[in-house]
């Protein structure tokens, strides 16, 4: 293993489109600061407080800077750890989250704003909620965030945040009979994720995450050229609770999912002997994204 720094992103993906409701916090100036991230940690932890008409808890998960686990490989150590660690926040660990957001293919502009000035939150509804619910619920959340944050903070309508406009699709694919090779499975989601990017901010399946970790812990570019190595990388992801492999393709293979954020509705992705078996897709919307400006 190559001894440098690891740090890869076990994320939620999306089931389904009206599950999901966005923030998006600025917390004022430069993101990556070590005060803002702090806060940010305290801030999101106390989101989960909030209870819905039942006393029920609303989120089943939350996907934010200050919520994602995260694989930490230095030297020979391997441990699990959060994204954010408040005892790491120092120059060179905020350049080291810094240049993770912009290199990983699961992180970019899902998390954190082109300009660095702001982070995207995600949250995921534990079971449905009737539109009226669903918008007094991500209110509550904007209040809540805007107030444990920093006293100045006040929230907005969605349509002055990065996200306005945006969609944020999600396309299963289900093996058609046998499966194929997962090799040649890998280079048709390849090149299905690319053309997707064409046309998006961001896009990635499992073929981005195989050829980041064949990079990371190999130094070797390009997707894994067996099914030996594949299931190699698996069991990596597993022995270190990793689930983002198995999130965006099943281990056998007989599931696959694709990601893409962007401005544009995109064609669902075709992949050989692989049938769209399921989609999903959230939308900017008034009921679905708001800001917390403390600027």
């Amino acid at each position: 293993m190559r001894r440098h720094l690891l740090w890869l992103l076990c994320l939620a993906l999306p089931a389904s489109a009206d599950d999901w409701l966005a923030l998006t916090l600025y917390p004022g100036g430069e993101l990556y600061q070590a005060g803002h991230l702090q806060q940010l940690v305290g801030a999101t932890q106390n989101l989960w407080q909030i209870e819905d008409a039942e006393g029920r808890t609303p989120i089943q998960s939350l996907d934010s800077l200050a919520s994602t686990n995260a694989i930490a490989v230095q030297g020979d150590d391997v441990r699990f750890r959060r994204l954010i660690e408040v005892r790491e926040l120092t120059p060179a660990g905020l350049r080291t989250l810094a240049e993770l957001v912009e290199r990983h293919p699961l992180l970019g502009r899902r998390l954190v704003t082109a300009q660095g000035d702001g982070t995207h939150f995600w949250l995921r509804l534990a079971r449905p909620y009737a539109k009226a619910e669903k918008a007094e619920l991500l209110l509550q959340y904007a209040r809540r965030l805007a107030a444990d944050f920093a006293p100045e903070c006040r929230v907005t309508s969605g349509a002055q945040g990065a996200l306005q406009g945006y969609s944020l699709q999600q396309w299963t694919l289900q093996a058609d009979g046998a499966v194929p090779p997962r090799t040649a499975t890998l280079q048709a989601l390849q090149q299905a994720t690319a053309a997707l990017r064409e046309r998006s901010q961001q896009a990635y399946s499992a073929a981005d995450i195989l050829v980041y970790l064949r990079q990371v812990l190999n130094g070797e570019s390009g997707l894994p050229t067996s099914d030996e190595e594949v299931a190699q990388f698996y069991l990596v992801a597993e022995s270190l609770r990793s689930r983002d492999l198995q999130d965006l393709a099943r281990p056998d293979f007989q599931r696959l999912k694709l990601v893409a954020l962007g401005r544009e509705r995109a064609t669902a992705p075709s992949v050989p002997g692989y049938r769209l078996d399921d989609r999903s897709r959230w939308t900017s919307t008034p009921n679905s994204y708001l800001t917390v400006d403390c600027r």
